[in-house]
């Protein structure tokens, strides 16, 4: 799934060239309309555009779109150094992004330098909605706000940047809250979602559809937890799920995915060890909770988290690999984070 789209502004996104005739730059028929129906899915817009930002800014702002795009990258280097600074600051993917131009070079040019983008000509943009790579699945509150929530977090870097204490004091001062519950029915199309949308904190790199996540809460000895956070900066909505079950002798996590929007603060850490401590409780009789592992170079976090945890690797089949957590599990203190239900 697309996750961002990078547009060209020239006889891309408006009729005309800026810099030659500014007031007669008109946006091209129903792109507004486009342009909101992506964002709604929880697809990100930004631009790519050989252009004096000012005066790009001052022309977004005049047709009612500025707030649409982020991280935009408005000079003159290459286009695809731009893609690649768009997809580092939003930490995205290069193969979840999309690039939209009219010029069949600039497109030659991203498609030889950063193969993994995916590019359509300018007169496809009426399609593009249509197209399977730019379809949600069931819209969730998530999707709608996904920009909002991007534009919180790069306020929350900003605060970062200028903060002069630790690391630690920063984080406290965020004020995050984190809630953790077993999950509910209007939960799973959340669920969904971010299995297909979130690779780097994925451990199995697996899909799940809405189907599969009904039938497994049904069973016996099954768990389906999901987490909430939100801070200072705002809410950030549905954030992680872990699928676990209980077996004789311990507990099984079956898959987790942790978005991540919310890399870096300690928060898939303390996730997944809740669970675990949760389940601990119900399961008294567990030795050891096991967790299966697809170990790729996209979801390397995934591996570091479980080994920060204490989990080490006893056997690979099958490009599958287990990892161990020997119970109890040792003590863990969170004093950034306030955990709830």
């Amino acid at each position: 799934m697309i996750k961002c789209i990078v547009w060209d502004l020239d006889d891309t996104l408006w009729e005309g060239t800026l810099r030659e005739d500014e007031a007669g730059i008109r946006l091209l028929p129903e792109m507004a309309s486009i342009l909101d129906t992506l964002d709604r899915r929880g697809i990100l817009h930004s631009i790519a555009s050989r252009n004096r930002w000012e005066q790009v800014k001052d022309k977004l702002e005049q047709l009612g779109i500025a707030h649409y795009f982020l991280s935009p990258q408005c000079h003159f280097d290459s286009k695809a150094a731009s893609i690649e600074r768009i997809a580092q600051e939003l930490n995205i993917g290069l193969d979840a992004m999309a690039f939209i131009d009219n010029d069949p070079f600039e497109r030659f040019e991203v498609n030889f330098y950063v193969p993994e983008v995916r590019t359509y000509a300018a007169e496809q943009y009426r399609e593009l909605p249509g197209y399977s790579e730019f379809q949600a699945g069931e819209l969730t509150e998530e999707a709608a706000n996904r920009r909002q929530y991007m534009q919180a977090r790069r306020l929350r870097e900003e605060a970062r940047k200028a903060h002069k204490g630790s690391r630690e004091q920063f984080l406290k001062e965020c004020g995050m809250k984190l809630r953790i519950q077993v999950a509910r029915e209007e939960d799973y199309p959340r669920v969904v979602e971010l299995s297909r949308r979130t690779n780097q904190m994925n451990s199995l790199l697996e899909r799940v559809d809405f189907p599969f996540v009904e039938s497994y809460c049904a069973q016996d000895n099954h768990y389906l937890y999901v987490a909430r956070l939100e801070d200072r900066f705002g809410a950030h909505g549905l954030i992680g799920t872990c699928f676990a079950s209980a077996a004789d002798d311990g507990i099984d996590i079956n898959l987790f995915c942790i978005s991540c929007r919310i890399e870096g603060r300690g928060i898939a850490s303390a996730f997944l060890y809740t669970v675990l401590q949760r389940l601990e409780r119900q399961l008294p009789q567990a030795a050891a909770a096991r967790c299966r592992l697809v170990s790729r170079q996209r979801n390397l976090p995934a591996r570091l988290l479980l080994e920060m945890l204490g989990f080490k690797k006893t056997a690979t089949e099958n490009e599958q690999s287990v990892y161990m957590l020997q119970l109890p599990l040792p003590r863990r203190a969170f004093d950034w984070l306030e955990i709830g239900e």
